[in-house]
């Protein structure tokens, strides 16, 4: 009976102490990334003039397309890791005249929020 005593003792702090340790632990959270990937060298090939599939070949496709104003058209990207391609473009727009060629575009860098 004394052993078992004895043993408690350190058993119970041993315990104690863990319990401490661990609650300062947080959990892994994945990083998120959605979106296309655009550079600067990527937008600084867009011309005005260019076609809808042409614009598609340099920057990929969009992000998102209007389907009442097919002319419009987004590239966004989003990660929660920063050290994720650092220098993308966060927000890009596209948009085309009515014969389907590139008018102009406009890089429109927004900070999202972090918490995500």
């Amino acid at each position: 009976m004394n052993f078992l005593k004895e043993l408690s003792l350190p058993f119970i702090t041993c315990s104690m102490v863990l319990i401490a340790g661990c609650s300062s632990l947080s959990p892994y959270k994945t990083p998120i990334t959605q979106g296309t990937i655009i550079n600067l060298e990527a937008v600084d090939t867009l011309q005005t003039g260019l076609t809808m599939e042409q614009v598609k070949q340099i920057l990929g496709p969009p992000f998102g397309k209007d389907s009442f104003s097919p002319s419009h058209w987004e590239y966004v990207f989003y990660t929660t890791d920063e050290s994720f391609q650092p220098g993308t473009i966060k927000h890009l727009i596209v948009t085309f005249d009515q014969e389907n060629y590139l008018q102009n575009w406009k890089i429109i860098q927004k900070k999202l929020p972090a918490n995500l």
